[in-house]
This record gives structure tokens, sequence and C-alpha cells, in this order.
């Protein structure tokens, strides 16, 4: 359906404690509407956000919901018309539209630069927006994550003609299977990664790289994309007149090289064309965090910021929230991250190996998603080599899906053939119980996870 949203006063989202849910009802109520929305009574990590921008949550779905007589209803990923709601919406004839369609309407309003890739969407996304923001650009923002410190919030719409936007490749849907990035009308596009994901929904690489080859011809004017990947190289065939490739390899038109990690800080060079432009410096850890400021370097370098901004700007960035999130209780030092893909998992665990070299380091793992964990299977139980143990928690159910054969003590008794000291747990209150006489001041204790494992650091503190 069309959707002019300068007509739209009053707007409700089902689902609207999911991440970008929450980022697009901020959105919308700093565009002047009435927002409300509804959800489960959980409470998630977005409920902060919704509270501080005066936004009413219902914590249940019922169809009187709906009587507030809204203009139109966003519909969340996760819900159908299995959903109460969903049902009393078409059977009101109220508009509606999925919150895929809703960034692709607010896409359209500006310049707008997407960051996709399967690996460092959220941490980019963020990064660039707080390079903006300081570089006066006054951008406009929707993260994938509960909130970003140095912004403040996970969403806003400003007044700079900007729109950065976390792009994800994940499907529109229940219904509809295409992936909500081709909502997008991006002027930029950065590719961060590209492997195999999601495999409840693409089954192969070669069914995932399709999308993304959609998105790099859609894409207007410029992809910044990582050149370390085979797949990524494979999808900007024929569009090479718009892309700018970066990464670690010499082929790249942009490279990072001399990567120092010290103990609160990692400093790396970035030369083009082999010739030396600047020495910059992160507080975040990894090589991974270096390939997404490099990205981020060159949109910024396009919008026409200076190289000092960018390097003052970059120097000053925190993180976002469940990216290596780290606090200290007692003398123990919690990680918490959202890694939840064999890659994620190793490129996270090494630079906590590296940041902490002597100390014990030990990794709760709750898997994200069954189906996930059985077609990564061999991949994830090799995964985890840096941690001193490995706790698994039960895998995080989710409604997407039906039930698989594979479970957390599977994955435990696999990794035992590559790790010595692995040990299968079961829910998260029985993780808690099982580890809170066992962990010591002086040790590094790593939850890990897309699902809500952070509750164990959160028991444990």
């Amino acid at each position: 359906m069309t959707v002019n949203l300068n007509n739209i006063k009053k707007i409700y989202f089902i689902g609207i404690k999911g991440v970008a849910m929450s980022g697009l009802a901020v959105i919308c109520k700093e565009k002047g509407m009435s927002v409300s929305g509804s959800d489960v009574t959980e409470k998630f990590i977005t409920d902060k956000i919704l509270i501080d921008a005066d936004i009413e949550i219902f914590e249940n779905f019922l169809a009187s919901n709906l009587d507030i007589n809204p203009d139109l209803v966003v519909i969340g990923t996760s819900w159908d018309d299995n959903n109460i709601e969903v049902k009393e919406v078409k059977k009101r004839n109220i508009p509606f539209i999925t919150d895929s369609e809703m960034r692709g309407l607010l896409s359209q309003e500006k310049l707008t630069i997407a960051v996709t890739g399967v690996h460092g969407k959220t941490t980019t996304t963020a990064m660039l927006a707080h390079v903006f923001s300081k570089g006066s650009l006054d951008p406009s923002y929707l993260i994938g994550t509960g909130s970003v410190p140095d912004l403040g919030n996970n969403a806003a719409w400003k007044n700079g003609k900007h729109f950065i936007v976390e792009g994800d490749e994940y499907i529109r849907s229940q219904l509809d299977k295409a992936p909500k990035f081709l909502d997008l009308e991006p002027t930029t596009t950065i590719i961060t990664s590209l492997e195999w994901e999601h495999v409840d929904i693409f089954k192969d690489l070669a069914a995932i790289e399709k999308p993304f080859q959609e998105l790099v011809k859609k894409t207007k004017k410029l992809i910044v994309a990582c050149g370390d990947w085979p797949s990524v190289q494979k999808i900007i065939k024929g569009e090479e007149k718009k892309v700018v490739t970066y990464g670690f390899a010499k082929n790249n038109l942009y490279q990072a090289y001399d990567i120092r990690q010290e103990y609160d800080q990692t400093i790396f060079k970035v030369r083009k064309e082999n010739v030396d432009l600047e020495e910059f410096k992160l507080k975040l850890f990894g090589e991974h965090n270096v390939l997404n400021a490099l990205a981020v370097i060159i949109v910024s370098l396009a919008a026409g910021l200076r190289l000092e901004q960018i390097k003052d700007s970059l120097e000053s960035f925190h993180g976002s929230e469940r990216r290596f999130d780290v606090s200290e209780h007692n003398g123990i030092i919690f990680i918490d991250d959202y890694a939840h893909h064999p890659t994620e998992i190793k490129t996270t665990l090494k630079a906590i190996r590296h940041r902490y070299a002597d100390k014990t380091v030990w990794c709760v793992f709750q898997p994200h998603m069954a189906s996930r964990t059985k077609a990564l299977f061999d991949d994830f139980s090799q995964s985890f080599n840096d941690a001193n143990a490995v706790y698994f928690a039960d895998i995080f159910a989710s409604a997407r899906e039906q039930n698989e054969d594979v479970t957390s003590k599977d994955l435990a008794e696999a990794t035992k053939k590559c790790h010595q000291n692995v040990e299968y747990i079961g829910d998260l209150n029985q993780t808690v119980d099982y580890l809170k006489d066992k962990v010591k001041p002086g040790m590094v204790i790593v939850t890990m996870g897309a699902g809500d494992v952070y509750r164990v650091r959160d028991k444990l503190i």
C-alpha cells in the first residue's frame, strides 16, 4: 500500500520492544506523531528507550488496544495472523505496513547510508552516526541495539541530510521472505562481511549472496565493501565503478595495517593505494573493529569530513550495548557480547584473550536458534579455543522455527573434542546457580549470544 508519513498523526507498533521497532517508534515520535505500541510483558533492553521517549507500551496483545484508532499500524517481523492484534488490524481495515517498509519510507526522505553485512552492522552503524554527529552533519540514524552511550539513543530524526540505517538481511515478514534491506533506497551502502548466515531462511551461501547482489545494483552512488571476503568480491563484479574496497589484504583500495592492541585501545594505520594516510586509535578491541572503523573512515571522507575530524571522533567512540560490553563488580570482569555465529565467537574471544592474556576467561554461551546451531554445528564446536572454560546454556528458542533435533548438550559434547573444559548447564537460572559460587575476583566472565544470556551477568552481579 502507498503511505505518506506526513499524513500520519497516530501510529501503533505491534512488537514495539524489538530493537528496530523501538528505534522506529522513537523516530516517529520525533517526527511529531502520537506513538504507542504493544509487546509481551517480558523486559527487554529497549524498555528504557521507550519509557524515556514517553511512548505508551501495552504489555499484552489485546484487540482492545487498537481502540485508540491509529492511522497506521507497523507490524514487527515476528508477528503474523496468529497474533490477535494483527488479526484485529485486518478485521478493522486499519492501514498497516511492516517495520521493513517503514524503514524504506524513511530512506526516501534523506540521503540514506545503509550499513549491511552478516557481521559488524550494529557497531559500524553506531560508529558512523557518532562520527557524523561529531562532525556537525546532524545525521538521522537507526541502530539495531538497545542504546549507544555516545549518542544517547538507538535512533533519532535530525535536521541533517543523511539517514544512517542498519540494513537487515533478514526477511520482511513471516509471509514475505524478501530481505528487509531491499526496501531501502540507499545512496551509499557499506558491506562489512558476507558468509552463510540465517540458515533458517537461506539454504546455502549462494542464496544469501543473491539479495546482496540486488542491493549492490540498486545502490545509487557508492558501495564501500570489505574485499577480504570472497563472497563480497563475487557480488560486486560488474559494479566496480561505484565500489571502493577495504580490508587487510593488499588488493583493496584502502588497507588497514600495523595493528597494535594495547590494554585500553587499538591503534592502526591506513593506506590508500600504498599511500599512508594517518594513524588511528579506537577504544574498541579486535581486528574486526579495525575493519568497521575503516569503512566509517571511507564513508566519512566521501561525506566531506576532514581526516583529523574523523580521527578525533573515532578515538572518542565507546561502542554499543551488548557489543563487547565491559563492566567490573567485586573484582570480577564481566563482558557481554552479542556474538552468535562461529566467526563472531572466534573473533571476539580472540580480542578478549589478547586484552586479558594473564586472566582466566570463562565463556557462557547461549546458542541462538536451533537451525543455526544445527547447520553450523562443527564450526561452533571449534570456536571457543581462546576461553579457559566454556559453559553452554540451553538454545534460545525462536518462534520463527519448529523444533530441531539438536540441543546445547549435543554441542557441548562435540566441543569437548576440541576443548578440555566444557560443561552443559541447562537454563539460565541453572547456569547462575552453577556459577555463583565458582566465579572469583580476577576472572573474566563472558556472556555471549543473541538471546537473553546477559541475564546471567545481571544475576551474578
